[in-house]
């Protein structure tokens, strides 16, 4: 007997892990509790924000992820994290859909390499993503940017990102006892 039919009769399968929304969920949890330690020790840590937003963006991808399996859907395969909401019904506000796309750029390049793969994504996310969480004011003749607190991805618009998902996530799970 080969190794694929052993996990095949502990039920083991991708088939079955692609399906399992609780260990979609059980992976969210750990991501969010580790963004959450990291956030705690982010001084201490070479590019601690960067780590954080990394662990957090991949938190919300999971829990997004989970929610649509326990839909009986099959989660994408990307980190495109305003689709996944959209796939699964939580409804973010416009800001929060903000948020979700700065997100999106942390999984895909900005949180794991000091470039994307191409000038055009370079030139994007400074010129789009960034730019969209940026408040620019003028004093006379002084220029101040700072980042917008509705959007910009900081430790408390991420919570609020997380509760929304999990909100749906206890709806579901409580709708599923009473079926």
């Amino acid at each position: 007997m080969d190794k694929k039919e052993l996990r095949r009769i502990a039920q083991h399968t991708f088939a079955n892990q692609q399906s399992n929304e609780d260990s979609w969920y059980d992976f969210a949890v750990s991501f969010h509790e580790g963004a959450n330690i990291l956030w705690q020790y982010k001084d201490s840590i070479r590019r601690g924000r960067l780590v954080f937003l990394l662990n957090a963006a991949l938190s919300i991808e999971l829990l997004l992820k989970a929610l649509i399996v326990a839909k009986g859907g099959v989660a994408r395969q990307d980190h495109k994290l305003r689709d996944l909401a959209h796939d699964a019904e939580v409804a973010f506000s416009k800001s929060q859909k903000v948020t979700l796309d700065f997100l999106s750029e942390v999984l895909i390049w900005s949180g794991r390499y000091p470039v994307p793969k191409t000038e055009e994504a370079w030139d994007h996310y400074y010129d789009h993503v960034l730019e969209r969480h940026m408040i620019r004011e003028r004093e006379e003749n002084v220029w101040r940017v700072r980042k917008n607190p509705e959007t910009f991805p900081s430790v408390e618009n991420y919570e609020v990102l997380w509760n929304l998902a999990n909100r749906k996530w206890g709806e579901i799970q409580l709708q599923q006892t009473t079926d």
